[in-house]
């Protein structure tokens, strides 16, 4: 999948916008991101300041903490994806978590972040999930239910993950009548369009994506970015995929 780099001769004109209610972690992140030519940092202290801000100025991604008082992290991503605020709804954002937050993941990628970094910050990660991020579009199906993703940040702060069966709708389901048309391809053939034809899991069982749904750029680089929590990294799945005429 090939990564459209050209915006970076613009990239120091970027705007970026980090949220989280810890100010020396703010402070530490725009001195980073300031280090990597990006002048442009405005800072909210939870989802709530955040969307207020988005509703005023225009940014080119957002990088948010996941718990914060008022609003989570998740939950303003969630009203960005249902198009609830003033920035349009495939706006860029990254999700600062600990990859042991399963809860947190299976919610981040049914949302479709374009990213996760962890604390503390490591700067060539950051300019790696920087330039991943600002070259992904997220063109989502007609209908796609993201007012269905559940956010349950008690659960997380309680137990760290959780074992879940997945979300899905009607409109995911693959018929039985096309199971001789499965492929199994590896974790780095996945590719945009492809629809998953088995769930994938974390290897505590912790269902990221279930059976059913259609693959984007977004979820495809997320996989990539899991690859040490996977249960696997070979699955089934329909379509999507080209080699000599095959499907």
């Amino acid at each position: 999948m090939a990564i459209d780099f050209e915006f970076l001769d613009s990239f120091e004109r970027k705007r970026v916008l980090i949220v989280d209610d810890d100010s020396f972690i703010l402070g530490v992140l725009e001195k980073l991101l300031n280090m990597l030519g990006i002048e442009s940092v405005l800072r909210a202290g939870d989802g709530d300041e955040a969307l207020t801000l988005l509703s005023e100025q225009a940014v080119d991604l957002v990088i948010s903490d996941v718990q914060m008082p008022n609003l989570d992290g998740l939950s303003m991503l969630k009203q960005i994806r249902m198009g609830r605020t003033g920035a349009p709804s495939n706006l860029p954002c990254i999700v600062v978590t600990s990859l042991d937050e399963e809860a947190v993941l299976v919610a981040a990628m049914r949302l479709d972040a374009n990213g996760f970094v962890q604390k503390p910050f490591k700067t060539p990660m950051l300019i790696k999930r920087l330039l991943i991020a600002l070259s992904e579009t997220i063109v989502e199906m007609p209908g796609h239910p993201y007012s269905d993703v559940v956010i349950d940040l008690e659960q997380v702060a309680l137990t760290g993950s959780v074992h879940s069966t997945g979300q899905s709708h009607q409109s995911q389901h693959i018929p039985l009548e096309r199971d001789e048309k499965y492929t199994l391809v590896s974790l780095f053939q996945l590719r945009s369009d492809m629809q998953l034809a088995e769930d994938i899991k974390t290897k505590s069982g912790t269902v990221l994506l279930s059976a059913g749904f259609t693959l984007n750029e977004a979820r495809v680089h997320r996989m990539w970015e899991l690859e040490k929590n996977l249960e696997k990294t070979s699955f089934r799945v329909v379509g999507g995929w080209n080699m000599g005429g095959g499907s």
